[in-house]
C-alpha cells in the first residue's frame, strides 16, 4: 500500500520523508536565469528528508534512486537547483549518525499529468523500478527494496 506523503520509512537505517509536491511552469535557478519547461512538460518539485538513525554513517543515496510513476512510464529526476530551496544533488555523500539532510528533487512531468495520478517511489538498491512496464500493474523493483508514496490526497 502506497503511504501518504509526510510518513516516514525506514531503510537500513536511512528515515526517508517525502513531504511536500509542487508543480510549476518555470523556476529561477540559483544563478537568476529563469527556466522554462520543454513543450508539452511541466516542473514536478518533491521535497525529501533523511534521518540516519543508527550508529554508523551511511552514504545519502544518489537521486537516481528515486522516480516518479505516472501512466506506464518511469520518470527520473533532472538537475533543478531551484533559488531558494536545497538541491537534492547538493547533499553531502554522507549522512552522519542522527544526522538530518533535506533536499528537492525535479522531474519534468507531462503537462496533463495531476498529482492524484502519480506515485514517488525510493528505490534504494536500484535506479530503475523494472525491467518492463505493466501499467497499472507496475513490476515494483522485481525483488529489491521498494517504497512507494501517493502523490495526491
Amino acid at each position: 500500500t502506497p503511504a501518504l506523503p509526510s510518513d516516514s520509512i525506514l531503510w537500513d537505517n536511512l528515515q526517508v520523508s517525502m513531504d511536500q509536491l509542487e508543480i510549476t511552469d518555470e523556476y529561477v535557478t540559483d544563478f537568476g536565469s529563469t527556466r522554462i519547461p520543454s513543450a508539452g512538460t511541466k516542473f514536478l518539485w518533491v521535497h525529501i528528508w533523511l534521518k540516519n538513525t543508527g550508529q554508523a554513517e551511511m552514504k545519502v543515496p544518489v537521486f537516481e534512486h528515486y522516480s516518479i510513476l505516472y501512466a506506464a512510464a518511469e520518470i527520473k529526476p533532472i538537475y533543478g537547483h531551484r533559488q531558494g530551496h536545497a538541491d537534492y544533488t547538493s547533499l553531502e555523500a554522507v549522512i552522519f549518525p542522527n544526522q538530518e539532510l533535506d533536499g528537492w528533487l525535479r522531474f519534468d512531468i507531462p503537462v496533463a499529468a495531476e498529482l492524484m495520478e502519480m506515485f514517488f517511489v525510493f528505490i534504494p538498491e536500484s535506479a530503475q523500478v523494472g525491467v518492463s512496464y505493466s501499467s497499472p500493474n507496475y513490476p515494483y523493483a522485481d525483488d529489491k527494496p521498494t517504497y512507494v508514496w501517493n502523490c495526491g490526497p
